[in-house]
């Protein structure tokens, strides 16, 4: 009985390589891990709306719209052609919110982050969850902190290799 299964075995592994399938094993499909492309843009909030839905003041389903802003460099001095514009749910009354965000680069690529904003000008801490053309597939979170009067919020992205 044993060596009827090393028999069945070694069929069963030969048919993939007599018909053309190349054997991959875990190890080989798991990609190796480089460093982190990282890099910082600073939004100039410029055009944000609050929408008041509900209860008049800030309550839960009120609705922020920003965009498109400008994306500056780290030192917030030259303007990258970047644009962002997004969307930020309340959850509750105290301000706590669910953001989705889409920058926009001049080649045409894109980068979606979303993840959640506490209340006032505390920083945060986002998921990046894809991306298109030089981005596409992106992977990675993004530090998020915003000025206190909240007129700008410096982005640092963590891209996965």
């Amino acid at each position: 009985m044993t060596r009827l299964i090393a028999v069945l075995a070694t069929v069963v592994l030969a048919l993939p390589v007599a018909f053309g399938v190349v054997r991959v094993l875990a190890h080989d499909a798991t990609p190796t891990r480089a460093d982190p492309t990282t890099f910082t843009l600073v939004e100039r909030a410029e055009h944000v709306t609050t929408i008041d839905v509900g209860d008049s003041g800030p309550s839960p389903g009120d609705i922020l719209v920003w965009g498109p802003d400008p994306l500056f460099d780290a030192t917030n001095t030259t303007d990258t052609g970047a644009t962002t514009q997004g969307s930020c749910l309340a959850l509750h009354g105290a301000g706590g919110t669910h953001c989705t965000e889409t920058l926009l680069f001049p080649d045409g690529a894109t980068l979606e982050i979303q993840g959640l904003q506490p209340p006032g000008n505390a920083p945060s801490s986002r998921t990046v969850v894809g991306g298109s053309g030089r981005y596409l597939d992106a992977a990675g979170t993004v530090a998020i902190v915003p000025s206190a009067d909240l007129t700008t919020w410096t982005k640092t992205f963590s891209l996965a290799p």
